[in-house]
């Protein structure tokens, strides 16, 4: 990438000059969708606390709330996934509208409940799922370390499928990280497609972008001695900054009309991805 980070972060700054105030807003919203989620599930808990105290339907106690509890982090966590799935397209809307200089509205943050919402989330839960993948050989150690009492052999296994997970995970993210703005753009594109465009975009420039986010910890650290209240300030940075980054780094032919979906021939049939 030709342009420093410093010059991305300061577009988002000058982009941001009028519309902290959507921005904002939008995190309070987030926010508060968040926060009633977690009271949600921790009421829940402690009312399947409560009933597994005693019998239900036959069962012993402690196995009535053990299945209750894990039944409501289950849909808890679904919860969590599909609310984030759907309310992060909106908010990258409105920070690309913002980078473009477009109008950007509050309710641009229903654009994920609006356009193709199933695909949004499945994007999401693929994601997520390749995230999971990498995590399966550390928690294969786990379960051999617990069988074997942690011997000092699977205490340095552990270690290093942990570290190997990280970098897994980073790498991936880095690789993928483009993908819901493509999407957002353009949500008509199958997923895998966009998942592939965005490894195509990524290629060399991986290091800039895990640069970026580097640079953020500073301020992320901040964010928790505010007890996140300066998040409301920070996040719109963030978001504008990687706004600029992608528009910065996507090529124009992700935008332009792809003709060869209103050719019939068998070659360009072939070439269609769903």
């Amino acid at each position: 990438m030709k342009i420093s980070s410093k010059e991305l972060k300061k577009r988002a700054k000058q982009k941001l000059q009028g519309n902290y105030g959507l921005c904002v807003g939008v995190q309070l919203i987030i926010n508060a969708i968040i926060s009633i989620v977690l009271v949600i599930m921790f009421f829940a808990g402690l009312i399947a606390g409560i009933l597994g105290s005693g019998s239900i339907y036959g069962l012993r106690g402690n196995m009535a709330e053990y299945i209750i509890i894990i039944a409501i982090v289950v849909v808890s966590i679904i919860l969590m996934v599909v609310l984030v799935s759907l309310f992060t397209p909106g908010t990258l809307k409105i920070y690309l509208n913002i980078s473009e200089n477009k109008p950007a509205h509050i309710s641009d943050l229903l654009y994920g409940f609006k356009n193709k919402p199933l695909k949004f989330i499945g994007l999401s839960l693929i994601i997520f799922l390749i995230a999971m993948v990498w995590s399966i050989p550390y928690y294969v150690v786990l379960a051999v370390a617990e069988i074997t009492n942690y011997i000092p052999v699977m205490i340095v296994l552990l270690i290093i499928t942990y570290l190997l997970l990280l970098i897994g995970v980073t790498i991936t993210s880095l690789y993928v990280a483009q993908a819901a703005f493509i999407f957002v753009e353009a949500p008509d594109k199958g997923i895998f497609r966009c998942l592939k465009e965005s490894v195509e975009m990524m290629k060399g420039h991986k290091g800039s972008l895990f640069y970026i986010n580097l640079s953020f910890m500073g301020l992320v650290l901040l964010g928790y001695c505010s007890l996140g209240i300066a998040y409301l300030w920070i996040m719109p940075y963030m978001y504008a900054t990687l706004a600029e980054y992608y528009n910065e780094l996507k090529p124009k032919m992700i935008l332009e009309p792809e003709v060869y979906l209103c050719d019939s021939s068998y070659e360009s049939l072939k070439k269609q991805e769903f």
